[in-house]
């Protein structure tokens, strides 16, 4: 098991708003669980269905998974009242693709939504995801979570339990490798 906080290593200092939380990861019988717990004193998601952009709709969590010697990863978000967004990048150049505005978001839809969940707590909120993945043992997975923490009159609040040089999430040579066995 791999516990991460979550943190905002592209800053010299925090911001003021940051709110603490972990990423716990663990790979057992063939799946990845990921579960994710935060501190947050304002808990909301305006999302009504799954595969909307989450990160617009409120606070959301992301879970990042890339295969051993694969250049694609898995993005899975969850929103507070659970529903989910799941998108697969075949490399690096779909991010840039979305982002210069070659690509749409919904070119890197998957089919098959993740069985996740989330709910509140006394603290905040927590989310997991179980995935089923045909790792061999003795390889190692690249994992990573992000976090949105939307709040009234300010911008979200982003962290990762990556240490992120620069403010960019979808960085896989810096996520953490766990191994399988």
């Amino acid at each position: 098991m791999i516990i991460a906080p979550f943190a905002q290593s592209w800053l010299a200092a925090l911001e003021p708003d940051f709110r603490p939380g972990k990423g716990q990861i663990t790979w057992n019988d063939g799946k990845l669980h990921l579960l994710a717990e935060l501190i947050d004193e304002e808990v909301f998601t305006t999302a009504t269905e799954n595969q909307q952009r989450l990160w617009e709709k409120g606070d959301v969590v992301e879970f990042f998974v890339q295969m051993p010697g694969q250049s694609g990863y898995y993005e899975y978000q969850i929103a507070p009242n659970g529903l989910t967004l799941a998108l697969f990048y075949p490399d690096l150049s779909g991010v840039t693709a979305i982002r210069s505005g070659t690509k749409s978001l919904d070119d890197f839809l998957t089919q098959t939504p993740p069985t996740a969940h989330a709910w509140k707590t006394d603290q905040g909120w927590n989310a997991s995801i179980t995935l089923p993945l045909p790792a061999a043992p003795g390889s190692r997975l690249r994992v990573s979570c992000g976090r949105y923490d939307a709040g009234t009159g300010r911008s979200p609040i982003i962290s990762s339990t990556s240490p992120h040089p620069v403010r960019d999430f979808h960085r896989p040579q810096d996520w953490l490798e766990i191994p399988i066995s």
